[in-house]
């Protein structure tokens, strides 16, 4: 079963405690960029239900490339490098090694799972390249219970099938210990509204990807998703994390604010039957339509009486941020109890279509009526389309009868 964990990130309060309590969450990657080692490692020690069991730890080292601009508490870590080049990891630098070891002590205090700190990874060059080597170098000389390759990958990586042959040629040849892998996207920037559009080909690419590496024999963690964690689970992942935030949701290495959008922020929904993230206001447009009533769209979640009265005074975006969670582990038990990827997929392609079906009803009312809300629900169910497109690529190209 898949298993949902929290992306950590600024403003934590209460709510990964109160999502493992809720049965919503099953623990947490935290991030040392947000709070410092001293800070989680107290958090850890006072909770009843955060444990070494549950708690993984993202060596983030994919900003030792980036501007240090970026950079928040990871800039209060002494050994932390900062632009990183080509030479310093064939050099074998003291500034890289040093942070390797103590970012291995850090995640021993509190996992069971060592992360190896990788690179961002575009093409199949020397970051990828030393991603697996620093990988290796950890497993010789680090202890842990279990260790993790760390991929962050450009979603534009995928858009080559030979790109993905020998990324998955590479680990299988150069990785002896195949434990986890611990795998990013890191998405283009782009006007989108929609936060789940993404190229069908590339799509299916990334599904191969992850799919190849379970039969490899490596466990899967996925970081920074979004609604299509639900492919992930669908895929059988070990792990899947989400945040808050949509920056905890989506990474892109052009946004790592708080904001989720310009201007005043929207209350949204998740809803299963719709297999989306919709705006409350767009989500009651729809029930101007007589053929569809609030009960085709809830997911059965624990604020769904106040949904259902448009009460959204008694409703907080915690409140919302804790339904998301809850509607996705929903989905996760369901795709728990059907036996083989082949037959998940088949559940997940009967719930795109419904959920199609549902926002073409919907649409086709407003566009008679000419409301320009039916726009909005085109922009917000588009996913749908590209999701159905790339499982039926994933299938051919893995071979899936």
């Amino acid at each position: 079963m898949t298993k949902l964990i929290a992306q950590h990130g600024p403003a934590k309060g209460k709510k990964i405690d109160d999502g493992i309590i809720n049965n919503n969450l099953n623990g947490v990657i935290f991030s040392l960029n947000d709070e410092s080692l001293n800070s989680i490692e107290e958090y850890i020690n006072r909770s009843s239900v955060v444990s070494r069991n549950n708690s993984f730890l993202d060596p983030q080292f994919y900003y030792s490339t980036y501007d240090s601009t970026v950079l928040k508490k990871l800039e209060d870590i002494p050994l932390f490098p900062i632009n990183v080049a080509r030479r310093d990891w064939r050099r074998k630098n003291d500034n890289i090694l040093n942070f390797l070891e103590y970012h291995a002590e850090s995640s021993n205090k509190i996992s069971n799972i060592l992360i190896a700190p990788g690179f961002h990874i575009e093409s199949i060059d020397w970051h990828f390249d030393y991603s697996i080597d620093i990988y290796n170098y950890c497993v010789d000389n680090f202890e842990s219970d279990s260790y993790a390759l760390s991929l962050l990958l450009q979603t534009s990586f995928f858009a080559s099938k030979e790109n993905v042959k020998e990324l998955i040629d590479e680990i299988e040849d150069q990785c002896e210990v195949k434990d986890y892998i611990y795998l990013t996207l890191c998405h283009e920037t782009n006007n989108d509204s929609n936060y789940e559009e993404i190229d069908a080909n590339w799509l299916a690419n990334i599904l191969y990807t992850i799919h190849q590496l379970q039969n490899l024999g490596f466990k899967t963690i996925i970081g920074y998703s979004f609604m299509n964690s639900i492919l992930f689970s669908m895929l059988g992942c070990d792990y899947v994390a989400s945040g808050w935030f949509n920056t905890l949701r989506k990474f892109q290495k052009s946004r790592f604010d708080l904001t989720n959008s310009f201007g005043k922020r929207k209350k949204r929904y998740t809803s299963i039957p719709l297999l989306s993230n919709i705006m409350l206001d767009d989500m009651y447009g729809m029930l101007e339509c007589d053929k569809l009533t609030i009960n085709d769209l809830l997911s059965a979640t624990q604020i769904d009486s106040y949904i259902e009265n448009e009460d959204l005074e008694s409703v907080s975006f915690v409140d919302l941020e804790h339904q998301y969670w809850e509607s996705l582990s929903i989905l996760f038990d369901e795709f728990s109890q059907v036996e083989g990827v082949a037959n998940r997929i088949e559940v997940m392609k009967e719930k795109i279509k419904d959920a199609n079906n549902l926002y073409r009803i919907a649409i086709d009312y407003l566009e008679g009526e000419d409301k320009v809300a039916a726009t909005r629900l085109k922009n917000s169910s588009k996913h749908l389309s590209t999701w159905l497109s790339a499982i039926e690529i994933f299938k051919s190209i893995a071979a899936i009868v």
